[in-house]
């Protein structure tokens, strides 16, 4: 038996195997945020001793494992098959597919496959930090989601007996669980024991008005009145007909699409409160709680919203739905993320109407009794949304997006801003696997600067850093200090901002871009629209028109001065991304005028700033003299 931080180290391992965990994750996970002056030397041995213990090398191979040390952390190479988890999800995944098939006999032996791995509580003999205690609950939450899906296999197979015996046992832990309590009732009446199946009713009925002070839910007291009726629908289904089969699914399945949470998620304190408290708050209301995180590319949207669903999942046992919205900086049509909706909860491809309208009112029939989550990441316009949103007061709506959808009913906006400096220089630290201190702090708290303090670009920083032959925290503030450089270092795999910004700006009318281009150009870091008007020679209002457009697309910020007025915010990653556009679209217009001597250089851009005379798609306005 490993002693106890051990048994921590190699959770850890095993859960993340095949990739590198940042020695800063261990540090957390086990001293909680208050390490010894010597952790970093405490880790090194309990490696040792890890790798002693396993009988393995410092990297080589040895019985198919091996334990890796990288710059950032260290890395446990295994085959998967090693793992009871994979093993587990994989039983699981095949058991889901054969029930969406129909085969039940073959779902209920892939879904005892993945059983018969457990053997307690999930990592009950490890002492657990947040990461761990967070990721046993998951696996706890799953293995519910097998159990049940194999009662229903069995349900289906006739099994009423296995059925039974499963679900009192599991009622004992989850008295106020209706959707067990249903079943039970079902299996009890279809073993010819109606009596024990309405008694089942009345002990929940009184459980839940005694804790909670509410009646059982609509499908609950349905089949209730299904069982005084003796309903024949109640009995073990025989081959149905083929017009019953366009009206009722072949499977209830549970969904639960949430991607994993970010291990080294920060600050958002305040804000995921706020948004916590939205869910809590609902009430009696009508209309589903439905919250719109919405800011600038990279500030870190779809992470908060991830986190904001682990957090309320447990309020939607009925399932949680995740659709990405944008795929390659293309609108993804609602009608196909419905009818992936759809087959999620067990629909087969010939029940799933063509029409997008007829998808939308199957899938909303479905949630009407259930509650139901759904997250919708990157939405981009109001259109696509609408035909995915529930009607229950039930269910509840997250979504992510970069311009506000002014023209849904009833959705919260929240704009979320970078990352507060600390926070920034912190998640920097977290994915490098360094705690900075004296002038190293100082020299990272320049690069998190350079990178606007937006999470996406410090982790596309922090990824490049983390590699073995990466240059000193000095050099990369030199190569981040001008702005044309800065863009291309702000790619790292995933982490893209010159993908980001440049699907907001594809996305702008040609009016708008040519605003951008001339801001990037000639505006200072803050400014006022009449300033600016005067500048280029054109109507106020106009140009008003077209920042509001640039503001909605979260290319420009605004704040209010001193006076009340508003301001508008041109950072400083976006001036760079708008001269590298300026230049690849007007590259030989700029170089002619430069060539002709009036060109003079911009201390802060590595960039000729000429006075303008633009071509004929930039002649709406032409910049005026500069006082």
């Amino acid at each position: 038996m490993l002693p106890p931080k051990l048994r921590t180290i190699m959770a850890m391992l095993l859960i993340l195997h095949d990739q590198v965990v940042p020695t800063s994750q261990f540090i957390d996970e086990i001293w909680l945020g208050d390490p010894p002056v010597t952790v970093v030397a405490t880790m090194q041995t309990y490696i040792y001793q890890l790798r002693k213990l396993l009988g393995i090398g410092e990297s080589g191979h040895e019985q198919g494992i091996a334990l890796l040390t990288e710059p950032s952390g260290y890395q446990l190479q295994v085959a998967p098959e090693c793992i009871d988890v994979p093993v587990f999800e994989r039983c699981f995944q095949a058991g889901q597919k054969a029930f969406a098939e129909g085969d039940y006999t073959r779902a209920a032996n892939s879904l005892e496959s993945a059983l018969s791995l457990w053997r307690s509580q999930a990592l009950a003999d490890v002492q657990k930090g947040p990461f761990l205690e967070s990721y046993a609950a998951h696996l706890e939450e799953t293995k519910i989601q097998v159990t049940e899906l194999r009662i229903d296999a069995y349900l289906q197979l006739g099994r009423s007996l296995d059925a039974i015996r499963e679900l009192k046992s599991l009622i004992i832990n989850q008295p106020l669980h209706e959707g067990l309590h249903s079943k039970l009732m079902l299996a009890l009446h279809r073993s010819g024991r109606r009596h024990e199946a309405l008694a089942v009713f009345g002990r929940l009925r009184r459980s839940l008005v005694d804790e909670l002070g509410i009646e059982p839910s609509p499908p609950v007291q349905r089949l209730h009145r299904a069982l005084l009726a003796a309903d024949p629908s109640l009995d073990l289904p025989a081959v149905r007909a083929a017009e019953d089969v366009l009206t009722a699914p072949t499977v209830v399945a549970v969904p639960a699409q949430i991607p994993a949470d970010i291990p080294d998620f920060i600050g958002r304190d305040f804000v995921l409160g706020r948004l916590e408290q939205t869910f809590l708050q609902n009430g009696r209301k009508q209309a589903p709680p439905m919250v719109s995180i919405t800011g600038m590319a990279g500030v870190g949207k779809s992470a908060l919203a991830v986190r904001l669903a682990h957090r309320v999942r447990q309020r939607f046992p009925d399932g949680q739905f995740f659709a990405a919205l944008r795929r390659n900086g293309a609108a993804v049509d609602p009608s196909d993320v419905l009818a992936d909706h759809l087959h999620a909860i067990g629909f087969a491809h010939s029940q799933i109407p063509a029409a997008l309208e007829s998808r939308s009112q199957l899938f909303c029939s479905w949630c009407a009794d259930r509650r139901v989550l759904i997250v919708l990441d990157d939405a981009m316009s109001e259109e696509q949304v609408r035909p995915l949103l529930p009607g229950s007061p039930h269910c509840a709506v997250i979504m992510t997006n970069r311009s506000p959808l002014y023209g849904i009913s009833g959705l919260r906006t929240f704009e979320i801003n970078p990352l507060a400096e600390d926070d920034a220089i912190e998640l920097l630290g977290m994915i490098v696997g360094r705690r900075w201190s004296g002038p190293e702090r100082q020299a990272a708290r320049s690069i998190v600067d350079y990178c606007e303090n937006l999470p996406l670009a410090v982790r596309a920083v922090g990824a490049r850093l983390a590699r073995p032959a990466s240059p000193s925290l000095d050099r990369w503030v030199a190569s981040l200090e001008y702005g044309r450089r800065r863009i291309e270092e702000l790619c790292s795999g995933t982490f893209d901002m010159w993908t980001r910004l440049e699907q907001s700006y594809l996305e702008l009318d040609d009016s708008a871009r040519t605003v951008l281009l001339l801001l990037g150009r000639h505006a200072p870091a803050r400014f006022g629209v009449e300033e600016m008007a005067r500048r280029f020679q054109i109507d106020s209002f106009e140009l008003e028109r077209m920042l509001s457009t640039l503001v909605d697309a979260r290319l420009l910020l605004v704040e209010a001065d001193g006076a009340g007025e508003t301001r508008y915010v041109l950072l400083s990653m976006i001036r760079a991304f708008a001269l590298e556009r300026f230049t690849a679209e007007l590259g030989e217009h700029t170089e002619a005028a430069v060539e002709a001597g009036d060109g003079t250089v911009d201390d802060d851009w590595d960039e000729p700033t000429v006075p303008l005379a633009p071509p004929p798609q930039l002649a709406l306005m032409r910049p005026g003299p500069s006082h």
